[in-house]
Parts: C-alpha cells; structure tokens; sequence
C-alpha cells in the first residue's frame, strides 16, 4: 500500500541563467588570468635567455684572459686559423679546427671553455651550435642555407635549413682598422690584421672607428656599457625568408657577427637585408623576440660580462655598439637612430660616440 504519511523529495538542478552566469566567471577569470600567465611565460624565457648569455659572456673572458686580451670571433683572432687551409672552396665542409667561420664565436669557446664537444664536419657543428646554452629559448626560427658568394644559386653542398643562429656578436668592436700599427709587435697576431677580411677602416658606409682600436679588451673604454653580444639575426631575404651564410669566409659577420641596430637596411646586397635588428615591421620579431616594459627587445650581454634586456627604442641609441671615438655621419644610421640623435650631431652632421 502507498504510504500516504511519505515526504516528497525534489530534485534540485541549476537553471540555465544560473550556468549562464558561472560560464561568464569562469570566462572573465581566465580572460584575467591568461595574459598573466604569457607574461610570466615571457618573462622566464628572457630570464633563460640572460643566463644563457652571460654564460657565454663568461667563457669569452676567460678566452682573452688566457690570449693576452684578444676578443674571440673576430677573424683576425680566434678566426685566424682557418686561414691556413689551402685556398679550400667558401663551402667547403671538411675543415680543421673548432670555428665553422671566420667569425664564429661559439665554435671557438664550446670545446675549451664549455667542455662541449663538437662534430667534426662543419655542417653538423654549424647545427650543433644552435642548441643548448647558444639557444634562445624565444628562438623558434628556422633559416635557409645560402652561399655569400652567390645567394642565387639554391643549396649549397649539404648544408640544409637549420634553427636560426640566436647570437650575434657585435663585429664593431672585432674588426681590425688597416690603419692600425706599431702597437705590439709580439705575436700571436702581429702589428697588423693578418688578413684583408679582419681588417675595415670604415663599417658602414663612411662611419670611422678610432685609428688605434683593435680586437683586444684594453681598448674597449667602457667595459660594462658596450654590448659584446645579443640576440639577433644575421640576414635576411627581403621577401622575408631567413638565411644563413654558409661561406666559412665570410665577409661582414657571416651568420655570427653583425653591426648591431644603429645601421641602416641594405636593400639591394644580392637581394638580402644585411642588418640583423630591422626596422620593417614584418622583419622586426626575428631579432627582437622578447617583451618587456610595452616593447619588444633583445637581451645584450656587456664586455664586463652582465646581461640585461633592452627595449627596441633603448637599442637604437648608438653608444652600446661602437667604441668610443666612433665618428658616425648621419647618413649612415637608420632612421630610429637618427630620430634618437638628430640634437647632438656635431656642425659636420656626424654623431660622436663619447661614451
């Protein structure tokens, strides 16, 4: 029989407005939380970045602390030594030693000073470093292979498309005037640069170097305000493509060394851009690849060995990427640089590195 003394029981459940209403929470909560969450992500990703340089930073000290000063990636230093080879191809493949160019840094300090062995074949050791403390973590670029000699004619030998060299030394401070001598006539390099490809009296265009720097840690004035190395990329097609220089001889910085952000695009060199921090809004976020303060920048590692990030608008100031004593005629900067400049030309329309 029904007991008729039985409490009924009622189920109860959200109604639609109800879930409506904490979709849209939920929904404004992550909205809140994510660009927090990619902030923080950036953030540590800067922070890698900024290790992974001043380790380098580290390894580059002790280099010219134990070759009496001389700065390493430049070709007339630790570059040198791939001069010996018998008039090899630009390609060639099989060549003796540590550096895969005439202006690889990282290939000069891995073995000794990172206690990284590296492949023998230039190729693969030209792959191997792009990993590990020479990687940004921010670096998510891939480059083509390219030949400096003749850009136009496809792959060269088996270099292949490989992640983008993150690093870029600062070739200012590398290069070594034909002006220079009766400096040190010891060895190990002489009085002058060794070879025709370390040695420029102008960077540039007309811009000129004080006639006595040369490649060597006494000479750099402010240690803690010039830049020995940053993010960046070396060159780049002006349909947007990223290469690399294959050419283990290769002229103005290969695919390790540039000019830094002060100087202008070269848009018709065999069809690429030269200057690795462009200006081209499309172009821009291969070198400035983190945030911070509202902008992208780049993270620079200091002769003295600190690292920092710099914004863009920071970086086109030109004290950080010349020596001291640089004379740079206006025509020679871009055009964020000379914005930055334009009231402190001297009567010539030339900017004076002071600093």
């Amino acid at each position: 029989m029904r007991n008729s003394n039985a409490i009924p029981v009622r189920v109860s459940a959200f109604t639609l407005i109800e879930l409506l209403v904490v979709v849209s929470i939920i929904a404004t909560l992550l909205s809140m939380l994510i660009p927090s969450l990619r902030s923080a992500r950036q953030q540590a990703k800067t922070l890698v970045c900024s290790a992974h340089t001043a380790g380098i930073g580290r390894a580059a000290a002790s280099y010219y602390s134990e070759q009496r000063g001389w700065l390493c990636g430049s070709p007339a230093t630790s570059g040198s030594p791939m001069f010996t080879e018998t008039s090899p191809s630009p390609t060639e493949e099989n060549l003796a030693g540590d550096a895969t160019q005439i202006w690889d840094f990282a290939g000069s300090l891995a073995p000794t000073y990172m206690k990284t062995s590296l492949p023998a074949n230039r190729v693969e050791r030209m792959r191997a470093l792009t990993e590990g403390i020479f990687d940004c973590p921010s670096n998510r670029f891939e480059a083509e292979p390219v030949s400096g000699e003749n850009p136009s004619a496809g792959q060269p030998g088996s270099f292949e498309t490989m992640p983008l060299v993150s690093y870029n030394t600062i070739r200012n401070f590398l290069m070594w005037p034909r002006t220079m001598v009766n400096f040190d006539p010891s060895r190990p390099w002489g009085e002058r640069a060794p070879f025709y490809q370390a040695s420029f009296d102008t960077i540039g265009g007309q811009t000129l170097r004080p006639k006595n720097f040369r490649p060597h840690i006494d000479r750099i004035v402010n240690p803690s305000m010039k830049v020995y190395l940053a993010d960046g990329n070396r060159r780049t097609n002006l349909d947007g493509t990223i290469t690399y220089d294959v050419d283990w001889n290769a002229e103005a910085g290969g695919a390790f060394s540039n000019g830094g952000p002060t100087l202008p695009i070269a848009s018709s060199y065999n069809n690429h851009i030269l200057s690795s921090y462009h200006y081209r809004k499309d172009l821009v976020r291969y070198g400035y690849r983190h945030r911070g303060a509202g902008q992208l920048g780049i993270v620079v590692n200091y002769f003295d060995g600190h690292s920092e990030f710099i914004t863009e608008s920071q970086s086109r100031e030109p004290d950080r990427w010349w020596p001291k004593g640089t004379v740079i005629p206006f025509s020679d900067m871009n055009d964020p640089t000379r914005k930055l400049v334009f009231g402190r030309l001297d009567a010539g329309y030339n900017y004076n590195v002071g600093r």
